[in-house]
């Protein structure tokens, strides 16, 4: 059976509208998909940028708590010295001299064959 012309444009025409239709439906919903996945990627890069300077602060004040300790460390190790200047004897140039005399026993060693 052949159809009028005008049947064949209507059905068309509203195959026509229906498409444009699904393909808005369909751009609509690409777009708030893409606009959740722009929002999910700004939230994701927020806490990667603030994870970021967080680690960085830490890094900041492990290397002043460092330093700190290595001032406190000389500090203290020149306060020993000193201290263990002022208690030795006067005269001694801070040679250490070993008793010489019969009270040193003399070592040796055996060897066995």
């Amino acid at each position: 059976m052949v159809q009028p012309i005008s049947l064949l444009m209507a059905h068309f025409n509203v195959e026509h509208s229906a498409q444009i239709s699904r393909d808005a439906i369909a751009a609509a919903q690409q777009t708030a998909q893409g606009q959740e996945v722009v929002q999910e990627s700004v939230r994701r890069t927020q806490r990667v940028q603030a994870s970021l300077a967080a680690a960085e602060v830490r890094k900041v004040r492990r290397r002043d708590e460092d330093e700190d300790g290595g001032r406190r460390r000389d500090r203290e190790q020149e306060g020993n010295e000193s201290s263990f200047r002022a208690s030795a004897h006067p005269g001694n140039d801070g040679e250490v001299k070993e008793p010489k005399g019969e009270g040193t026993p003399q070592r040796s060693f055996d060897f066995y064959a």
